[in-house]
Order: structure tokens, then sequence, then C-alpha cells
């Protein structure tokens, strides 16, 4: 063989060698870097992430503005003081009549003598004549060592003494006021020396009646005892208040100062609401007006609190009953039966209310849908305005305002003096 076709040989075997290496591997020698290929779409839509739908907001009518609803309220647990709610430690006193004692305020330094207000379970306060007022504290729960100073009873004596059921307690009334009280069915109940009571410790004058009428006393334990010797104690059937321990709903204007005028810039009882303590303390007039002054009780020393004041407004007729020995005044004829308006304040807040009451009972207390407004359990003070008295409030300051209107001075025949 000649070199030049030898050479042409060796050329075509190395030739098949490397095509051979270039088959096994899949890399071409000397080939081009690859580029991506873009893929052309097709009719198939790519995929995409199922998004949840946010739920449809349906626009509804925004409703009219209702009452807040009263919440649903548990009494207390029995036994409870039926004149304050609140819980008993010892159930026996609750197998007591309640007491219910005339203490005079008026001329003002009597009030350096009263005694045991702070510890009543309620205390009425009543316009009696001649621009001033007059006491009946009930007592049930509590039994203070004594209680005064002591005065007359006067004719809503008839109705409280029947809608508490209690020992009334005074000292010589006038005739035609014991006359009506003898015309009801707790005349027996009636302890005062008009009726022959004297001495101690029923009746205490710690200085002769022609000294003065600012210092008799009385004793809640022995008014007790001498029910039990006339068999005449016992429980009694006292339903009338409703007791909650729950602030009710916040829809009464906020009154802090509840003002009233039993004659104006002369006789005044008023109310400041302590946020505080959640009570209302009291203050009266003085001789030094417009300032008032606490009123204090002296047995103790304490400013009388209240947990609950009850403004009622009644009918007041005059009466034919002489009140004073030389006839210048009439008693009032203060006719708490029926029904009527109130104010009713607890917690700071004001609530219109409806009081009413039968023959026998205490009084009922609901609001505009006929439903018990209820009391804050603890101690009551009622104030008994006439049924036409002006009365103003201010939301704005927190102040409500009243003044006591008389009727007319001249007498209204009634049917029994």
């Amino acid at each position: 063989m000649n070199r030049t076709l030898f050479s042409l040989s060796l050329f075509f075997l190395l030739s098949l060698a490397a095509c051979a290496r270039a088959t096994s591997t899949g890399v071409q020698l000397n080939a081009p870097t690859p580029t991506a290929t873009l893929v052309p779409p097709t009719d198939t839509p790519r995929p995409t992430a199922t998004v949840s739908p946010s739920p449809t907001r349906v626009p509804t009518e925004t409703p009219a503005p209702t009452a807040t609803p009263r919440p649903t309220m548990t009494p207390p647990p029995a036994p409870n003081k039926p004149h304050t709610g609140l819980v008993v430690p010892d159930a026996s006193v609750l197998d007591r009549r309640p007491l219910a004692i005339k203490v005079a305020h008026f001329p003002r330094r009597v009030r350096e003598y009263q005694v045991g207000l702070s510890l009543a379970d309620n205390v009425w306060e009543h316009y009696a004549e001649g621009g001033v007022t007059r006491f009946t504290a009930i007592f049930l729960s509590q039994s203070p060592d004594k209680v005064g100073n002591v005065r007359s009873a006067r004719l809503i004596d008839t109705y409280l003494g029947q809608a508490y059921q209690a020992m009334l307690v005074a000292s010589g009334s006038s005739k035609g006021t014991l006359e009506r009280l003898s015309k009801t069915d707790f005349y027996d109940r009636v302890i005062a020396e008009a009726t022959g009571y004297f001495g101690c410790p029923l009746l205490c004058r710690e200085e002769a009646a022609d000294v003065t009428a600012d210092k008799l006393y009385t004793s809640p334990a022995a008014v007790w005892q001498l029910a039990d010797e006339l068999k005449l104690n016992g429980p009694q059937k006292l339903d009338g208040f409703k007791f909650f321990n729950v602030t009710p709903p916040s829809d009464g204007p906020y009154i802090s100062t509840i003002h009233i005028d039993f004659q104006e810039n002369n006789t005044i009882a008023e109310w400041r609401y302590d946020p505080a303590t959640q009570v209302y303390s009291r203050w009266v007039d003085t001789a030094e007006l417009p300032t008032l002054a606490p009123h204090i009780d002296v047995a103790n020393g304490q400013q009388l609190t209240a947990a609950n004041v009850v403004v009622l407004y009644i009918t007041h007729t005059v009466s034919n009953v002489r009140e004073d020995e030389n006839g210048e005044h009439f008693g009032y004829d203060i006719h708490l039966t029926g029904s009527g308006p109130a104010k009713f304040f607890r917690d700071g807040e004001m609530y219109d209310a409806q009081w009413t009451r039968t023959d026998t009972s205490l009084p009922r207390f609901t609001d505009a849908t006929g439903q018990p407004i209820p009391f804050r359990p603890g101690n009551i003070w009622f104030e008994v305005l006439s049924a036409d008295s002006p009365t103003t409030f201010d939301a704005t300051r927190g102040l409500f305002s009243a003044r006591f209107k008389a009727p007319k001075p001249e007498p209204t025949p009634t049917a029994t003096p």
C-alpha cells in the first residue's frame, strides 16, 4: 500500500471513532450553548389558584333605637330585710312588727337631740304645717338604744301605720288626729302619751314637758317587749318593695343633687350623691341660708345617708283637724291611696316612676311598662310632695329641684275629723 492510500485510510478510521463517541455521550463537539425554547400558547388556559370569595355584605336597615331591656335580676338570698333588701344575719328580727316612730325636725334646735335616724330602714319626710316637716321613721332590722325627739302623729300616719302594719309611737297628738287614728284597725298599736303610755323606757322625758318638748325619747326594745305582752307582735307580710343587687340600665339622667324646698328659702332638704360610696348624703337648712349643713345623727355623729331616695307626688287636702292649740294650722290629709307619679333615685340616676297603693299594702313602684323598679339594697328615704309641686331638673348640671306647693289654707271638710 502506498503512503497516500495509508493516510486516507487512517483519517477515515479516526472520523468513525469520533462519531461513535459523540453518539454515546449525547454531546456534540463544538455545539452552541442551548437556549430556553418558548412554548407557544395552546387552547387550554393555564390553571389559576382558586380564591374563596368574601361573604357578601347584605345591606340592612338600621333599627330604630329601643329602650335598653332591664337585665335579669336575682333577689338576694332569703331571709332578707323587707324594707332594705339586705340579708338578715339573725332571721329572728323578722318575727316582730315594724315600728313607726314620729321624730321632730322643727324648730332647728331639735336637731341637736335627734337620735337613731341613721339606723332606720325607711324614713318618710312629710309636710306638717306652717312650712315645716316631720319624720315617720320605720325600724325593723335594727334597734337603736333610743330614738327621738318623739313628737305627735299626723294624718299621714293613718296610712303609714297600716301600710307597714306597725306599732306607731308618738307623743300627745291633736284631738282630731287621735280621733282619726281611732277609726283605723291599728289603734291598739298606737303607743303615745295620749293613749295612756307614760314613763321610761317606753316614753322617756329627759326634761319635763313644761320645760321643753325637745327631749322625749323611746326605746325600740321596750316597744317590742310591750308588743309581746299585748300579744301584738309577730312577723308581718311586707312584700311591696323589690330589691335587686344589680345596677339598672343607664337610661336615666345622671342627677347628683336632689334639692327640695318644703318652704322656699327656709325649710330645705338636699341629697348629694357620692359615686365612691354609692349613697346620697343629706344636707339641711341653717340659720345662715343659703348655707346648708350636714344632717347628723347625734347618737353616733354620722351624717344621714340613703341608698335610695324617692320623691312621691301625692294629693294633699286641708282637713278640719286643728294641729295646734290656738287653731292657726289645720292638718293636711295626705292621700297615700291609689296611684300617682314619683321620681326614683338610685346610683346617681333618676327614673320616672308610678307609685300604687291599695288600702292595706306598702306602695309599689313601677316604670312606664309596668315593671317593678328595683331599689338598691340599703335604706330608703321618701320625700312626700303635693301633687302639683313645681319640679325642674337640669341634666347638664345634674340637678333635680322641687318646691312643695301647699294647698289653700282653708280647711276642707272631711268625712271623719
